[in-house]
């Protein structure tokens, strides 16, 4: 998840010298990277930082600046973190909440806090305000609204704001929603709930908030809102991502909820807001806080041993200089003996440190990881090679799958092919340019519409990609080899490695040769290529194409690309592509070299031409011609005119000479044979 940070509102709780490069710097050297820094039309510069998802405490300006101070500090910069100041209110003379609030389970909001605040005056809000929230990316609605808006983005916890009259019957009742129970969002849109969902129901039944996600309209602030109910929660992380991936609704509260809330932080958060509205809309705080908690959360201590943290990090680390890396992180030491020290953690990284690794890491990321020594790791003592023929079942130290995808891998590239990375997710735009009828499984909760479907082939997303490129690299062959998503009854799809290229050559038998050449690398000698059925090649032109065979079982398709699909991805130049079955070659794979003796009696080499009738596969022929005896070493066509083929046959015995009968009786078992089987006429003279 990225943010926005201004640089003007991160110096509110950041004093340094460090220019705003600098702190980006370090920002991305020892903690969270710095993707781009913008600037705005007033010359705020603002930090777009990606924040990674085990930390939801740098979601906010206040997290951020305590990063950057620390990550400066240990980097000879002269800097100091300036927390909020905790808002001293008094309510102990104002009367309860007249709000009767219940939670069912309990779980679903760890810790819930609420204050009233009347006489409001909705307007728009300070100019401050308004800008910040800009440059922070949210659009200013009203002085409340943007409050809300304003703590979420410097606390990093989202709040809400309901109008109070709007609460039928003073009555809040969290609960989880029915199947089917509709809430109309802020946005206008309508939403029908899964089932599950944390929601909000006031005295009358009806839903008013989606909570963690979005609020209701029905109890939104508007222009003639006096009294502003304003509280601040934390809800079970894994339901409030569930309901947002169910609907296809992200919004900035619910990526916040779904990482976890700081449960400590939240009455300040409360304060804090109450007084920013009291000030900015003539507010004026009505009633003492509610505070729901019912499992509070112990504190969290973890020990470091120092000798151990050494030979992790390998630094010559004094424990000194380790406390004081903790320290600035605001891990607060608890116990220090010569061996090692424990140390409390803080409320809002309680989720992320749970062991001594963690706070090692916490110093290595201080120390920058680039000043570590590198060290090589050394091989296992057991670690054997591959084995001759590998078994996909069993999965060990060694993945021989892995070794025979790198094999491939490498000798593609070395013939000339670039490899291509994509997505394992396909758009219907896309899947109707391929051509492709058989079904693609649809997410139930896709990122976006171009990301929908999981893809069954590979040349979909290749097409793309040659269609991209062809401008500057038109005679570029691509391939892919990544995993296809097949469709399976009553289960999760099925998973298959396949390797697909396609190459800007008129020639198929050009890409044929790669694909021997890529059989000879994996040890692959029984295979062979033979007419394809049309409904397995959508992609070929004019659904014909040729299959490939290894070891007896069907392995892969090559063929020339359908000129409407070309058409479709705007490509104009003819293109030949093949797939494999990745996994399946890979069973049939061996490194062991087989030694065969050259024979000492000299072979018997003659031509024989042949008639076919038209549209006859050679690959059969060949195959067929190979098979007909064991002293036929080698078949190669010589020549092609109209339906002639000319073929050049070896003939050779291991252990003698062969005469002119013996040779008479192969060429006549070659001639019946083929005559059986592909309706071939031997010619003559």
């Amino acid at each position: 998840m990225n943010i926005l940070i201004p640089s003007s509102w991160l110096s509110d709780f950041l004093k340094t010298k460090a220019s705003t490069e600098e702190i980006a710097r370090y920002l991305s050297l020892c903690s969270q990277s710095v993707e781009k820094i913008h600037q705005s039309d007033d010359g705020d510069k603002i930090l777009e930082i990606e924040i990674t998802s085990n930390r939801p405490d740098c979601l906010s300006v206040i997290g951020i600046a305590r990063e950057a101070n620390a990550a400066l500090k240990g980097n000879g910069f002269a800097s100091s973190f300036l927390p909020p100041k905790k808002e001293k209110i008094n309510l102990t003379s104002l009367p309860k909440l007249p709000l009767k609030v219940t939670i069912t389970p309990p779980s679903i909001c760890p810790r819930f806090c609420a204050l009233l605040i009347e006489n409001v005056k909705v307007g728009p809000s300070p100019k401050i305000i308004r800008e910040r929230l800009e440059k922070a990316g949210i659009r200013a609605i009203d002085n409340v609204v943007d409050v809300s808006n304003y703590l979420m983005i410097e606390t990093g916890q989202p709040i809400h704001t309901f109008d109070y009259d709007k609460i039928f019957d003073q009555k809040m009742m969290m609960r989880l929603s029915k199947k089917g129970e509709t809430v109309t969002t802020l946005d206008g849109v309508e939403r029908k709930l899964p089932g599950g969902d944390i929601v909000i129901a006031d005295g009358s039944g009806r839903l008013i908030d989606l909570c963690g996600i979005m609020g209701a309209k029905n109890s939104a602030i508007d222009q003639n809102t006096r009294r502003v109910l304003f509280f601040v929660q934390a809800y079970d992380p894994i339901l409030i991502r569930r309901t947002s991936m169910l609907l296809g609704h992200r919004t900035e509260a619910a990526m916040r909820f779904e990482r976890g809330i700081d449960l400590e932080a939240i009455p300040e958060v409360v304060f804090r807001g109450a007084k920013l509205i009291a000030q900015n809309a003539s507010g004026k705080i009505a009633s003492q806080l509610v505070d729901i908690y019912p499992r509070k959360k112990s504190p969290k201590i973890v020990s470091l041993n120092f000798a151990k943290a050494v030979k992790i990090i390998n630094a010559p680390l004094k424990p000194e200089k380790m406390i004081e890396s903790l320290k600035r992180l605001e891990f607060k030491l608890q116990k220090r003996t010569k061996e090692g020290a424990a140390f409390l953690v803080p409320s809002f990284r309680s989720e992320d440190i749970s062991c001594q690794e963690d706070l090692v890491e916490e110093i290595a990321r201080l120390y920058v990881y680039f000043n570590l020594k590198s060290i090589l790791p050394s091989l296992p003592e057991n670690l054997t090679p591959p084995p001759e023929k590998p078994d996909l079942s069993k999965k060990g130290k060694f993945e021989p799958l892995f070794s025979w995808e790198k094999k491939a891998k490498t000798y593609l590239c070395h013939q000339g092919l670039w490899e291509s990375f994509s997505y394992s997710f396909l758009s219907q735009e896309l899947i109707n340019k391929s051509l492709i009828k058989k079904p693609c499984l649809r997410l139930k909760n896709p990122i976006s519409a171009e990301l929908a479907y999981l893809r069954n082939s590979l040349f979909p997303s290749l097409l793309q990609t040659f269609s991209q490129n062809q401008a500057n690299f038109p005679q570029t062959s691509f391939f892919e080899l990544a995993n296809v998503y097949l469709p399976q009854r009553n289960n999760l799809p099925h998973e298959k490695r396949q390797l697909a290229v396609l190459s800007p050559e008129k020639n198929i038998f050009k890409v044929k040769g790669i694909i021997k050449g890529l059989f000879l690398e994996m040890g692959i000698k029984n295979y062979s290529f033979a007419p394809q059925k049309k409904e397995e090649s959508p992609w070929a032109e004019k659904k014909e194409g040729v299959q490939i065979i290894a070891h007896q079982k069907p392995v892969g398709f090559l063929g020339l690309i359908d000129p409407q699909i070309l058409n479709n991805f705007q490509i104009k130049i003819p293109l030949v592509g093949f797939v494999l079955d990745f996994e399946e070659l890979a069973q049939e794979a061996t490194t062991a070299k087989t030694y065969s003796p050259l024979s000492s009696f000299p072979p018997v080499i003659e031509d024989l031409t042949f008639s076919f009738p038209p549209k006859t596969y050679l690959g059969p022929v060949i195959t067929t011609v190979k098979t007909t005896s064991s002293l036929i070493k080698k078949v190669e066509i010589t020549s092609a005119f109209s339906n002639h083929r000319t073929f050049r046959l070896t003939y050779q015995h291991p252990r003698r000479n062969l005469n002119s009968n013996e040779v008479k009786k192969l060429r006549e078992k070659i001639i019946k044979t083929l005559e059986k089987k592909f309706s071939a006429k031997a010619v003559v003279g």
